[in-house]
């Protein structure tokens, strides 16, 4: 019995041992120091909108290159579309957070002035970016120029139709009264575009707010009215599908020709069936990268631009294939 006890201690104090020296053997061979974690030198905040624009996935594609490049931490924050208290509440959460610089988009000119004017007081950097829409004072912005967003609409729609037809745009609603010269760029790019031809018209202009049956509404109205239509030109992305549909439904195709905003896959489609001839687009990847960019240096206290304009590209049948493959 004696004999069975000493050698279950003998077996155990042998397991020990292996086991002890297995430890040794790690900890020998562990790295004298392992490499501190880095902590991001700044921490930034940029407000998206809360829709399933396409815009959004290569904007944010952009911004997080930018991050890496950077060493920085970049935070994206969900806010509903044009309302100001989601905005306002956004902000000071992230102010409170201590967050170094906040990039947003402005929800109208006068509440959203208010909130930025208190972020910045609480030392919060503060910028715009895609803000074709509403006058924000010394604030910088980076984004699409409104005019040139106008004067290449115009562009593709005198080459949709020869430089000959009657021209219905759609934009969006401006809002405040100080905000209408910056939607008047747009019609201004619009017009100086058909001033070589006498036979180019905007005969009327509508105003939306993104809502899809607002969409359905606008276009069916243009559709059954009495002044002639050939060309519609939709300078939001979210809608330029629905008003393809719409020239579907009713079959309309190649009667009303139809030039778009925007990457969204169903604007993609409907050129390669012929339904949208072509289509205007913000670079949203170079948006969003030169968002965080010049955000990092008004943290950092440099000096930038009021204004940092990115590119625009279009997209007909002709190069639809190879963006169709590129977005993928």
């Amino acid at each position: 019995m004696i004999r069975w006890i000493f050698g279950i201690l003998a077996g155990m104090l042998i397991m020990i041992s292996i086991l002890f020296g297995q430890l040794m053997f790690t900890i020998g061979n562990r790295p004298e120091s392992e490499e501190p974690k880095v902590e991001p030198e700044y921490h930034l905040q940029i407000l998206i909108q809360d829709t399933d624009e396409y815009f959004w996935t290569l904007f944010k594609e952009g911004a997080k290159a930018a991050e890496s490049e950077l060493g920085l931490y970049v935070e994206f924050v969900s806010v509903s579309q044009k309302n100001v208290e989601d905005l306002k509440s956004i902000v000071e959460m992230g102010t409170i957070a201590g967050v170094d610089g906040i990039a947003l988009q402005a929800a109208d000119s006068e509440q959203t002035i208010a909130v930025i004017k208190e972020a910045k007081e609480q030392g919060v950097e503060i910028i715009t970016y895609e803000n074709g829409n509403y006058i924000i004072p010394e604030t910088p912005m980076v984004g699409s120029n409104n005019y040139n967003i106008g004067s290449i609409a115009g562009d593709m729609a005198v080459n949709a139709s020869s430089g000959e037809g009657e021209v219905v745009v759609i934009i969006n609603d401006a809002g405040n009264e100080s905000d209408i010269p910056y939607q008047n760029l747009i019609i201004q790019g619009i017009i100086d575009s058909f001033s070589r031809y006498s036979t180019m018209n905007v005969n009327k202009i509508y105003t939306l707010n993104k809502d899809m049956f607002e969409v359905e509404k606008i276009v069916s109205n243009i559709i059954a009215g009495t002044d002639p239509v050939d060309l519609i030109v939709c300078l939001d992305e979210s809608s330029t599908p629905g008003v393809a549909q719409v020239l579907v439904d009713n079959n309309m195709v190649g009667d009303i020709q139809l030039i778009g905003y925007g990457v969204m896959p169903q604007t993609i489609d409907y050129i390669k069936r012929g339904v949208i001839f072509g289509t205007v687009v913000p670079n949203s990847y170079e948006i969003g990268y030169q968002t965080v960019k010049q955000l990092t240096k008004n943290v950092q206290g440099e000096q930038i631009s009021d204004s940092v304009s990115t590119e625009l590209y279009t997209i007909d049948a002709d190069n639809v294939n190879y963006y169709e493959e590129k977005l993928k």
